[in-house]
């Protein structure tokens, strides 16, 4: 770590001269100038309301002014967090694994909740993408969820982990879990990361719903997914989506729908160059509609 991590005025004080910015203009009415001088000499540290009201006066979010501290970098917590939400539908197993050192990296150096919860969750993956095993995969879960259940309200970090261990919970209850987020989630509508985690868990219960046969309900949530894949330009997901649905038509008997949805999505997969996917949805769509890598008999078996 960089010892610009513990200089918090010093760093103020560049990107205050990079941008052009008088130390009254940045101080304002947040406090005397004499005392932000003071600041910006590492003599004193501001208090929260303080700190955030002087990086509002530079132009700048607190996320970046902390990368910017640690040196154009992210600290130990903040990379897990970031591989953990930058996971792709279709990990892969070097990905998870990277994931799972990642936090007990800094599991070792001191404990954090959400940290042990991604490293559950990770691990959980683990288990369903290597061995193929639902039952293990559940037991990480379900120390996440002895956490969470305990909760009064959830925030964005947790509808992460609640996404991250949908499986873990009877088709029911995971499908009133799904909707209470839905409708929570609408509330971050000027956050990106919240329309990600409506894809995400619109992709999921999608997976649940069809490996349980419910076909008509899954197509329900998969042509929410079509429309918000294609309204923010989300092409992997449009694809994938459009796989779920032809699944669903199939499961309903309507062959020629389904064979049409299959070949747009081929189509997609193709114009993007991911004939892996164009190939598993010819010869397989299970592989390319299911996130968690398991096979269905398993589910079914829970």
């Amino acid at each position: 770590m960089s010892e610009l991590y513990y200089h918090l005025g010093k760093v103020l004080k560049i990107i205050r001269q990079n941008k052009g910015y008088t130390q009254q203009e940045v101080s304002d009415s947040t406090m005397s100038r004499s005392n932000y001088t003071k600041l910006e000499k590492d003599e004193i540290n501001p208090n929260v309301v303080k700190f955030l009201a002087i990086l509002d006066y530079m132009d700048m979010h607190h996320d970046e002014y902390a990368f910017i501290l640690n040196d154009y970098s992210l600290n130990d917590k903040d990379t897990v967090l970031y591989l953990f939400k930058e996971m792709e539908q279709f990990p892969d197993i070097s990905y998870v694994k990277d994931l799972i050192d990642a936090a007990n990296k800094l599991l070792e150096k001191r404990y954090d909740h959400m940290t042990e919860d991604v490293l559950n969750i990770a691990q959980a993956y683990y288990c369903l993408i290597e061995k193929n095993s639902l039952a293990d995969a559940r037991k990480y879960a379900e120390s996440i969820w002895d956490r969470l259940k305990n909760l009064d309200k959830f925030y964005l970090s947790e509808f992460h982990l609640l996404n991250g261990i949908l499986y873990y919970f009877e088709l029911e209850t995971a499908v009133s879990l799904t909707d209470k987020a839905l409708e929570e989630l609408e509330k971050y509508y000027c956050f990106k990361e919240a329309e990600e985690l409506r894809l995400s868990f619109l992709s999921h219960i999608s997976c649940l719903l069809i490996s349980h046969e419910q076909y008509e309900l899954a197509l329900k949530y998969t042509d929410q997914l079509i429309t918000k894949s294609k309204s923010d330009n989300k092409v992997l997901s449009f694809g994938a989506a459009l796989v779920r649905k032809g699944m669903c038509l199939k499961g309903l008997n309507k062959e020629k729908e389904s064979q049409d949805s299959y070949n747009l999505a081929i189509e997609l997969f193709n114009v993007i160059g991911r004939e892996d996917l164009s190939k598993q949805t010819r010869e397989d769509p299970k592989l390319v509609y299911n996130p968690y890598g398991f096979v269905d008999e398993e589910i079914k078996a829970s």
